[in-house]
This record gives C-alpha cells, sequence and structure tokens, in this order.
C-alpha cells in the first residue's frame, strides 16, 4: 500500500511524523513540537488494546473533540503504547468525560503527582474477583434469583447497602458453612490481577482489599496473594450453618472510606499516593477519598463520578502505565 493511500493518521506513522515520548501540542490541524511539560499540569494517561494505527485515530478523534488543546506524548514502553496529556486543572472533567466516549481507557493523576500510587485499595466483588461472592452463596441456598436483584439495586445506589446486605445475609439462614470453603476455594481473579499484584511487591506498593462482603473470602485472597490487609463483614455461623445475621458493624461506604484512611496514617501515606478501585456506589466515598481512583466495569453512578476507569483493557497495563519493572 502507498502512502498516499493511507488515511491522515497512518500517514502520521508512516512518515514517522509521531516520535515516541516527544511531546506535542496541536495548532491548526498540526502536531506541533514541545520542548517540556507545562507547570502545574495534570497528567492523565490514557490506554487501549488497540494496534497503533487504530490508536492514533482513537486519539485524534477525542483530541478534536475537547475544548482545549492540550499537551500529550505517544509513549511506548515494553512493547505498550499509551498516550499521556498534560492539562489545566480547569480542563480536567472535559477530558475525562471525553474519554469516557472513547475507546481509550484511562487514569488522571493527582495534580502535581507523577509518581504512581504506594497503596491500592480494591472492592472484592465484581472488581478484585469476577463474581458476587453473596450471589454465589444464594445460589447454594437456592434463593440466587432473589438475591441478585438485591445486589444489583444495591450496587446501582438505588438500595441503602446496610439495608439491602442485612436482608440478602437473611436470606442465608440454615445455609451450610461448607459453601463457603467452597466458593472460596475457586474464586476467579479479574484479568490482569496476577500481574498487578506481582509489580506491586516488587515495586513496594501494597495491595488491599476492604469489601461489603465477608471475611473467609478475603482472608483467602490476603493468604494466597500475600496482600497487605483485608477488611469484611462477618457472617454468623452455629452450628455449622449460617444464621442469617452479620456479626458487628456493617462495612458499608462510610467504612470502606475510614478503611482507606487508618491505612492513609498506618503506612504515613498521603491520600495523593492511594489509588481507590470499585463498581458499585457504595465504594464512591473511599474513591473519592483517593487521590486516584478507577472504576472497573462500574454501575453508571460510578462511571459518571470516577476519574478513572477500567471497560475495555485489564488490570495488567497498569504496571506498564505506572513504569513498574
Amino acid at each position: 500500500m502507498s502512502i498516499e493511500m493511507l488515511s491522515t493518521e497512518q500517514r502520521i506513522i508512516m512518515q514517522q511524523l509521531v516520535q515516541f515520548n516527544q511531546l506535542y501540542q496541536v495548532h491548526s490541524d498540526e502536531w506541533s513540537l514541545l520542548s517540556e511539560i507545562p507547570q502545574n499540569s495534570v497528567k492523565i494517561t490514557l490506554f487501549a488494546e488497540l494496534e497503533l494505527v487504530r490508536q492514533v485515530t482513537a486519539f485524534t478523534s477525542l483530541e478534536k473533540s475537547l475544548v482545549s488543546s492540550p499537551v500529550f506524548r505517544l509513549v511506548k514502553r515494553d512493547n505498550t503504547f499509551f498516550w499521556e496529556i498534560f492539562s489545566e486543572s480547569s480542563d480536567v472533567n472535559d477530558i475525562c468525560q471525553k474519554t469516557k466516549d472513547s475507546e481509550f481507557d484511562f487514569i488522571c493523576w493527582p495534580q502535581g503527582v507523577d509518581k504512581p500510587p504506594k497503596l491500592i485499595l480494591f472492592d472484592m466483588d465484581s472488581t478484585f474477583i469476577q463474581i458476587e461472592v453473596i450471589d454465589q452463596l444464594a445460589a447454594r441456598h437456592n434463593v440466587g434469583e432473589k438475591v441478585a436483584k438485591v445486589t444489583e439495586a444495591a450496587m446501582q445506589g438505588k438500595l441503602d447497602f446496610a439495608e439491602s446486605l442485612v436482608s440478602r445475609v437473611a436470606c442465608l439462614q440454615g445455609l451450610n458453612e461448607a459453601a463457603i470453603d467452597d466458593i472460596a476455594q475457586s474464586l476467579p481473579l479479574s484479568p490482569g490481577i496476577p500481574q498487578l499484584v506481582e509489580a506491586a511487591a516488587k515495586n513496594n506498593c501494597y495491595i488491599a482489599i476492604v469489601s461489603g462482603g465477608f471475611t473467609p473470602f478475603v482472608e483467602k485472597l490476603k493468604k494466597e496473594l500475600s496482600l497487605y490487609k483485608v477488611k469484611a463483614n462477618v457472617l454468623e455461623i452455629e452450628s455449622g450453618q449460617l444464621t442469617g445475621k452479620v456479626l458487628g458493624s456493617i462495612v458499608d461506604a462510610k467504612a470502606k472510606a475510614e478503611f482507606l484512611s487508618s491505612l492513609c496514617e498506618e503506612l504515613e501515606l498521603a491520600n495523593s499516593e492511594v489509588m481507590a478501585i470499585g463498581d458499585g456506589a457504595n465504594d464512591l466515598l473511599m474513591m473519592n477519598e483517593a487521590g486516584f481512583n478507577l472504576a472497573y466495569h462500574a454501575k453508571p453512578t460510578v462511571q459518571a463520578q470516577a476519574k478513572g476507569r477500567i471497560e475495555h483493557t485489564s488490570f495488567s497495563l497498569l504496571p506498564v502505565v505506572f513504569g513498574w519493572s
């Protein structure tokens, strides 16, 4: 194929007019070279599992839709391509909202921060793992459909989380505790979690989980993956069966945010050094407390408020984006 037959974006690559790691800014539809990152800018990283030509096409379309014309660069690292935008703080919301309509996933870094987080705090269900544990327990007790409907409404923010948890756990009364052990033995991790956990350990980043789910499952993950700390609800069990009650305080949205704060204090970290990742409405408080946040295949309410998302890719790209070896 001759260069004349290629699209504008393809010609950019074929003619090597785009240099990796080189700063650009668009002026009159031309990519102009810049020598330095603007002071006090906010970094937004865009990443996608697309071939390079499609990425350039998608990024060019996104850039044209923006209110401003930010500085950006195309980065090549470990045979992976991603984009870094350096924006004025006043333009961040526009860039984030427009990116949500694109093929890119993204991370918005705290202003003035160029180092990756030192603590990543995960929700468990449908985030760190691919299932909702309470729905699995309910299915074993033949109340799966009833409980799953309540779970979905709670994650959408349509029901009070604590009240919905009490009602769902009540449906589990009489379930044999063997079901807990059985499900805990084969928790399906979300794609990329093993790579992320391994890379985090090598780069002095702590991984923790705080869950509106239950302790046997987070403890199993903690042990298997050598996680830093975990917190979840405690199911009451008597004579080998669930009583349908939760012991102690319920881990709701407020408790999740408080757990994040306690970890920051314990590890002597600023909020800007923490990333919180979740998918449901009960994750929003802790996500808003963290300097970095990611909505993972999240409910619309969470997607709308988050300043980062993983919808098209997986957690395996985070170590590359963070520059972890």
